[in-house]
């Protein structure tokens, strides 16, 4: 049972928020973000970053960054204590020693209590706004303003309007049946029901939605109890207009960047060319991101601010900018975007792919392959960042300061958060490998998170079979056949994925 605590600000705290990755709060990809907008922010490999995750649930993201990068100060932020102290369990069995998790309400953090932080060079505040009341927003801005480096990031998502407008109803009926049921199983089944019975008699204001996917299930979409308990029992949730979340942060002295998701900084791959007319018309950027958010659709906005703009060229930032390969899968490759969905040029793609396969390499250096010159810096990194070819790499062997200390710390944190979170390498969920070469984490499901820390272990060359027999608990006996289909599958997995694992140092 979910109940209200007398200090939990209207937010579900009875239930711990689901832990997941998101590559876009990786220092590497908002580094790529800012070369492709044309704006300085001075970090590198060796650069000794400072980076807080303001609202970091049970630590996830924030040990993923600290475990390959030992210079760096990681700090996590969150005001439930049992986030806090699962942060620190997974962070203390990893052996982490430059990580810190503070247990910190924002809206009572002040004073002497910010100047005790160091100043950041990257702030991330992923689902945040829309979730929390005035006092915590006003909280973040303090933090900022006090403790954002000059020059530094800062990293913003929340439910943006008007593409979240179709979800104000649903949030509103389930949240009520949740109340209603004490914030239980029940209340969702009831608001399931309630809800189905509202669409088959023609609700006009219940329409397609990726809330009402989550809940009902529609297509794949269904999502975990606890994320729908956290999705629909807050208090205070409120999708917010881009002009209003900019006008906050320049209070902050911060100035809008770009999208974090990528393929949103190009209006071609955004917007039909009608609109893209009307946006390039606009008179200034709070209305030309209004216009955009008016065409495209979708309910979630990722926006990455600088405190302290200055501008550098963006073809020579964007030329710098290092890739890795992303997957070894060959085949076409399709790029969906909020326009609709691309295939990328084989001519180009081809090339790329086997240049890639060879390691890293600048986009400088791809753009002088045969035929690849057509693609200016930036349109090359957006195509071939959004659609998964390419991952930024942000450190090579040796670049890093103490990087065989930070090899051995992601392997260990890997080990440990597949001992914790993917016991069988099964169930739902998008977890993270730590990768110093990364500079933060690769995206993986379950089971490649149990399948890689169990490789890591094995000599090479290991057989599928062998890692297969690695993964049911001890005392845990699968039938045959379902040994059999794990083991199709991680032959699968190691045969796609295992160059993406050694080019990234992850075996």
């Amino acid at each position: 049972m979910t109940t209200a605590q007398s200090w939990d600000r209207g937010y579900p705290v009875a239930e711990p928020y689901p832990p997941a990755w998101h590559p876009f709060q990786s220092p590497a990809h908002l580094a790529a973000i800012c070369a492709v907008a044309g704006v300085a922010w001075d970090a590198g490999p060796a650069t000794p970053l400072r980076i807080a995750e303001v609202a970091c649930g049970t630590g996830l993201t924030a040990c993923l960054l600290a475990a390959g990068n030992p210079h760096w100060e990681v700090v996590g932020l969150d005001y439930n204590p049992a986030h806090i102290a699962e942060g620190r369990a997974i962070a203390a069995a990893a052996g982490l020693s430059n990580i810190r998790f503070l247990e910190a309400d924002l809206a009572e953090l002040d004073g002497a209590a910010l100047d005790a932080l160091p100043e950041f060079d990257l702030v991330t505040a992923h689902g945040l706004w829309s979730w929390v009341a005035d006092p915590v927003r006003e909280g973040l801005l303090r933090l900022l303003r006090r403790r954002l480096a000059p020059g530094g990031l800062a990293m913003v998502s929340y439910n943006a309007m008007p593409g979240a407008a179709g979800g104000l109803g649903l949030a509103r009926l389930v949240r009520g049946q949740l109340l209603a049921a004490g914030g239980t199983t029940a209340g969702l089944e009831a608001a399931r029901d309630l809800a189905r019975r509202l669409i088959a008699a023609e609700a006009a204001h219940l329409p397609p939605s990726g809330w009402r996917a989550a809940l009902l299930g529609e297509g794949e979409s269904e999502a975990r109890e606890g994320y729908l308990l956290h999705e629909f029992l807050t208090e205070h949730w409120r999708p917010a207009f881009f002009g209003d979340v900019a006008s906050a942060m320049a209070s902050a002295r911060c100035d809008f960047v770009g999208s974090a998701t990528i393929s949103e900084n190009f209006p071609g791959l955004t917007l039909s060319p009608p609109q893209q007319a009307i946006r390039a018309a606009a008179p200034d950027e709070a209305s030309r991101q209004l216009v955009q958010d008016l065409c495209v659709p979708r309910a979630f906005r990722r926006d990455l601010f600088v405190r302290g703009l200055r501008r550098v060229p963006r073809e020579a930032a964007s030329s710098a900018i290092r890739l890795t390969a992303g997957t070894h899968a060959r085949g076409d490759v399709k790029l969906a975007t909020q326009a609709g969905e691309a295939t990328l040029p084989r001519h180009l793609l081809d090339p790329i792919r086997a240049a890639l396969a060879e390691g890293p390499r600048r986009i400088a250096e791809l753009r002088a392959l045969p035929g690849c010159a057509a693609l200016t810096p930036e349109e090359m990194a957006g195509w071939l960042l959004a659609s998964g070819v390419a991952l930024p790499a942000w450190a090579l062997p040796g670049e890093a300061p103490r990087w065989e200390d930070g090899l051995r710390a992601a392997r260990r944190l890997n080990q440990v958060l597949a001992a914790r979170l993917a016991p069988f390498g099964v169930g739902a969920g998008q977890f993270g490998l730590a990768s110093p070469v990364l500079g933060g984490a690769l995206a993986v499901p379950t089971l490649e998170l149990a399948v890689v820390a169990r490789l890591a272990t094995l000599p090479d060359g290991a057989a599928p079979a062998e890692v297969a027999r690695l993964l049911p608990p001890p005392g845990v006996a699968p039938p045959p056949e379902a040994m059999a289909g794990l083991e199709a599958a991680i032959a699968t997995l190691m045969a796609e994925r295992g160059p993406v694992w050694r080019a990234t140092g992850l075996v």
